[in-house]
Formats: structure tokens, sequence, C-alpha cells
């Protein structure tokens, strides 16, 4: 179960979250959401991520992974991004 309180805490909000997971589709019109949190890449082929990715972008909406979101949310990001350079 993924755990969704780093985000809460760190928005002071209650935040609705809906889960896609495996070989699953989006059910609902992708432009009614505000960001895309992308996990379980490792569970499904690079092909249907980046089918995913597509769907997103092709809906204006911005798309980050896990790792990347709890992160931010942690205050480490900086640190986490910086083995890439600018």
């Amino acid at each position: 179960m993924v755990n969704f309180d780093p985000f809460q805490a760190h928005t002071g909000k209650k935040l609705e979250f809906d889960i896609v997971a495996g070989l699953d589709s989006f059910e609902k019109d992708l432009k009614n959401y505000a960001l895309i949190v992308q996990c379980g890449g490792c569970m499904i082929t690079r092909k249907q991520v980046l089918s995913r990715l597509k769907e997103a972008i092709d809906a204006g909406v911005p798309v980050t992974n896990y790792g990347m979101a709890i992160a931010w949310t942690k205050g480490i990001f900086e640190r986490a991004v910086q083995p890439f350079g600018q």
C-alpha cells in the first residue's frame, strides 16, 4: 500500500488520490488532475510507462515519479538530483 502521508503533511491539505496499477488504464479525464505521480515502473514495460507518460503530457498534466515527489516533501530534492548536474 502506498503511503500518502508525506504529501498531505507537506501541503497541509486533504488530498484525493486515484490509483492505477499494472496494466489498468486511467478511469477519469486526466485534465482533471493537478499532478500524476508515476510509481511502479518496475512492474510494467518501458512501452507501457511511455504510453502513460504520453497520455499525461498530451493532457497537459505534470508528471513526476514517486521517489522524486517524496524527496521534495522531505526537503532533499536538490540533493537527490545533484548527481545529474544542471
